[in-house]
């Protein structure tokens, strides 16, 4: 099984992480992945396309929960730009879910923050993100983005959490060829 994400550490301690020059928090046992967001249906990744980290949160119920600002400022996308599909509440806030895709990139071996020189993995999300409202002198919600279990059911990813390692593995399935 080709790994995507291999070794990667996360930490019993809060950690920050560097996004466009400025730090931002990330919380004791916050497993921090590196994604690009793009439109639906682009099979081929441009390298110029912003990478940007987020939560692997299993226990988030949608694909990816990005807020408007992040969305905007990190990934490089007005919500304009993107198809809206339907409109539905988080912690009873209406919120847009629009026609998108997120890229997974590979780490360096052991590193959070580092990245592989291999191309990222499409996560194809189906139906796709949902974008948090940017609320005027209000916190960001979320803080960081949260990329949730369902992103990788479709593309049935393998994912291995050591907890007395504190490293996360994700694999691509198993591809058996009984005849070469």
């Amino acid at each position: 099984m080709p790994s995507i994400i291999r070794d990667l550490p996360y930490f019993d301690q809060a950690t920050r992480v560097q996004v466009r020059g400025r730090p931002f928090s990330v919380k004791r046992d916050q497993i921090v992945v590196w994604i690009s967001v793009t439109e639906q249906g682009i099979q081929e990744f441009d390298p110029r396309v912003p990478r940007f980290p987020a939560i692997l949160d299993i226990g988030c119920n949608y694909n990816l929960l990005i807020n408007e600002r992040h969305l905007t400022a990190w990934a490089g996308i007005q919500p304009g730009y993107l198809r809206q599909l339907v409109r539905i509440r988080v912690a009873g806030e209406p919120v847009s879910h629009l026609a998108a895709n997120a890229w997974l990139h590979a780490n360096v071996p052991g590193k959070r923050d580092e990245l592989a020189s291999q191309p990222p993995f499409l996560l194809e999300l189906l139906p796709g993100i949902a974008v948090y409202p940017a609320k005027e002198g209000q916190p960001l919600y979320p803080r960081l983005p949260l990329v949730g279990l369902r992103a990788f059911r479709r593309p049935g990813l393998h994912l291995a959490i050591d907890c007395r390692r504190s490293l996360v593995t994700i694999r691509t399935p198993r591809r058996f060829r009984l005849f070469a």
